[in-house]
């Protein structure tokens, strides 16, 4: 009898202990509000991937012949001012290409470059020469920010911004006022270079056009959060 006694007490108290260490439930309520941000900035820099490509019956007299195109076009970019440590490889390729009789059968040489350059209102002077000496490839065109932190600092002090004035419209529907943040969160800005349609500068070097008329867009950068605040009713 005496165990039986002792078992049941000892639960109790076990259980009291238990439900002593459990954290009161915080009932406070509160109010979540998500917010935006955007900046549109003017870029600072611009990328231009060009190439060349060259086929032949042998290995050795494509890629001689891309070799010879390719340093032309190095040689012509430098001489406008662009300095060598800016233009580099992006992409090389020798294949060999199987036609519909051995006449057709050839090999083909790929060379990309990578220019960068600052002096934006160089950028069709570029995209010219680079086709005036041999390049018959504009892959693409980009316009880009040196730095974007600052940017997209500003982006999200917007998007906390906007959050807050949420929250507070909120509330005051709700009858009473906006207390303490509890939570603020972010997944990081996304950011959106301006890229150009690479299209009418193949048809700028196939029909030998006028300068290459180029005008570069805006960066946009977007940032959103998401805040929780306590709700004060109003009294």
């Amino acid at each position: 009898m005496r165990v039986s006694v002792l078992v049941p007490i000892a639960s109790v108290l076990i259980a009291g202990c238990a439900n002593a260490q459990t954290p009161a439930r915080d009932l406070t309520p509160t109010i979540v509000a998500g917010g935006e941000g955007r900046r549109e900035v003017a870029p600072d820099k611009a990328t231009i991937v060009l190439g060349v490509q060259t086929r032949s019956r042998t290995s050795a007299a494509a890629a001689s012949a891309n070799a010879d195109r390719m340093t032309a076009i190095r040689a012509a970019l430098t001489r406008i001012g662009i300095p060598a440590k800016d233009i580099a490889t992006a992409h090389y390729s020798l294949h060999f290409e199987q036609g519909r009789t051995s006449a057709d059968t050839q090999y083909v040489a790929s060379n990309m470059v990578t220019v960068e350059t600052r002096q934006l209102e160089k950028v069709g002077q570029i995209i010219d020469t680079g086709l005036g000496a041999g390049a018959n490839n504009i892959n693409s065109l980009q316009y880009d920010l040196s730095d974007r932190t600052p940017t997209q600092t500003a982006a999200l002090g917007d998007a906390v911004g906007h959050a807050r004035r949420q929250a507070e419209a909120m509330a005051a529907a709700a009858g009473g006022r906006l207390g303490d943040l509890v939570e603020l969160s972010t997944q990081g800005p996304t950011y959106s270079p301006y890229a150009m349609d690479v299209a009418r500068y193949r048809m700028a070097a196939e029909m030998s056009a006028a300068p290459t008329p180029v005008s570069p867009g805006s960066v946009s950068i977007y940032a959103t959060v998401t805040g929780r605040w306590r709700f004060v009713p109003g009294r």
